[in-house]
């Protein structure tokens, strides 16, 4: 039963979440600057409504374009949808501890994602697909939270089985590796009789029927346009961090050294509230259960992802893809220690993680204010380019590149030009006379480029190749030289 006080502290760690976000929508849109790579593919993807984007799931593409839609494809409107969605991602994973837990610990728990910097601050850096993903994580997290505190009580809700449906139906549509949260937290619910109770009822069917007809589309799209879907298979097979591994351990090696780069901020911080207790401090005791399910989870999804990363030998396996695995590890560790600190240590925790708050902030702002970094790039010194170099009244060109930052950021500051994605798909206007193939010099790879979306050269023989230099925002002296080739099309001449 929560107390008066456990309800203002509640309320007031909601108005510090509302305000943290908030300010970081007011920064972004007030500091302006180039979009990152995933920022740049929404300019490319997300203004039209389609069941599929290619090799990313479409949910978050659908918020964008709403947002779009309503404010324009502003800067506003690229940091809006995010920070919502990180707003939410906090709010229901507090939500549905705070029923489980004391209020305080449920707070020091919630934070463990501010302590992971693939949440924290990849997040606000150039996250997209994987914001939607966290979203629905923390969705997934509250109604799990809400039926096993509810079966405490002696209670059941039907609703909760079909929000939990509408939950996982909507997860699996922000991102494939979604499901790495879930399935091993229903599956490993088992061991613990009290959660196993709670959450393996009957009606555990009408959460699938519900789930099953949100995924029915969108999979059968992703089914049916499958060279599409697999298209970003390859990023796999990146050369591995641990060339002297055999070759089947590489991807495995990557994997959970990848794991433990993710969690290290986290560990370091607990570490740090465990040393006062001097001799005692890997001391902590018996994780309690919600701690050792969540905890299980997270080991039991690594080693069963390990099976096919060795099987299908994969060699590269990055931190941002493991992050379904790496919350429920997070919020383990904090569940076990959290108990054991004093009050003046958990102050000094949150202290901490006030601190931590306020220098992603300014952070942020720093990597926009100065630098030569992507988000700095002068892309209008490109496009003025380009303008000058199309032959004299022609219509609006494509642009097409290895990957969406030139397009996109193109798209941005001429929204009558059209940016191909660097996977197949992509509407194509009717009357499209010139494509602009961006930040290659490989003749081989511009004519693949082509091919990909059904164009062909007027001409064989590619026209000159243009270079021009772009400055940066914020720095005088470096450059950079972006080259680009603009080809005239037999399709429609």
């Amino acid at each position: 039963m929560q107390t008066s006080e456990d309800t203002q502290l509640s309320r007031a760690f909601f108005l510090i979440l509302l305000a943290y976000f908030s300010v970081h929508v007011v920064l972004r849109t007030a500091l302006g600057g180039t979009f990152e790579y995933d920022e740049a593919e929404m300019f490319v993807l997300a203004q039209e409504y389609h069941l599929g984007y290619g090799p990313q799931t479409p949910l978050y593409n659908w918020i964008q374009a709403f947002t779009f839609d309503v404010f324009g494809p502003t800067t506003f409107a690229i940091a809006l949808p995010k920070n919502i969605l990180l707003f939410t991602t906090y709010a229901l994973t507090f939500d549905g501890f705070r029923r489980l837990l004391p209020v305080r610990t449920a707070i020091a728990v919630t934070l463990a994602l501010l302590l992971l910097p693939n949440v924290s601050w990849e997040g606000q850096r150039a996250g997209s697909h994987s914001i939607a993903m966290l979203a629905l994580i923390g969705a997934t997290l509250n109604i799990l939270a809400r039926r096993i505190a509810a079966a405490r009580r002696g209670d059941h809700f039907l609703s909760h089985a079909i929000l939990l449906g509408v939950a996982l139906g909507l997860g699996g549509i922000t991102k494939y590796n979604y499901w790495l949260f879930p399935l091993p937290l229903l599956l490993t619910a088992g061991l613990f009789p009290d959660i196993r109770q709670a959450l393996w009822r009957k009606d555990l069917w009408l959460t699938v029927l519900v789930a099953a007809s949100l995924l029915a589309l969108p999979m059968l799209w992703a089914v049916t346009h499958l060279e599409m879907t697999v298209s970003s298979a390859d990023t796999l097979y990146h050369p591995p961090a641990f060339n002297a591994l055999p070759a089947p351990l590489l991807g495995v090696a990557t994997m959970f050294a990848e794991t433990l780069a993710a969690l290290a901020l986290l560990l370091l911080t607990l570490l740090a509230t465990r040393l006062p207790f001097g001799r005692q401090m890997f001391s902590a005791g018996r994780p309690a259960p919600l701690s050792l399910w969540m905890l299980t989870s997270g080991i039991t999804g690594l080693i069963a992802i390990a099976f096919p990363v060795i099987g299908f030998g994969v060699t590269d396996v990055q931190a941002r893809w493991l992050i379904p695995l790496l919350i429920p590890l997070a919020f383990g560790l904090m569940i076990w220690v959290t108990p054991t600190l004093s009050s003046r240590i958990l102050r000094n925790f949150f202290r901490f993680c006030a601190a931590l708050a306020l220098l992603i902030i300014v952070a942020i702002a720093d990597t926009r204010l100065r630098g030569a970094g992507s988000d700095s790039l002068d892309i209008e010194t490109l496009a003025q380019a380009i303008e000058q170099d199309l032959p004299e009244g022609s219509k609006p060109p494509a642009v097409i590149s290895f990957n969406f930052y030139f397009p996109g950021n193109l798209k941005f500051l001429r929204p009558s030009w059209t940016a191909l994605p660097s996977h197949p798909g992509g509407t194509i206007p009717e009357d499209l006379t010139h494509v602009v193939v961006v930040g290659t010099t490989n003749p081989e790879n511009i004519m693949a480029k082509l091919a990909m979306h059904g164009l062909i050269a007027l001409d064989p023989e590619l026209g000159p190749l243009h270079t021009v230099t772009l400055p940066y925002r914020f720095e005088d002296e470096e450059t950079r030289d972006v080259p680009y080739v603009i080809i005239p099309l037999k399709n429609n001449t």
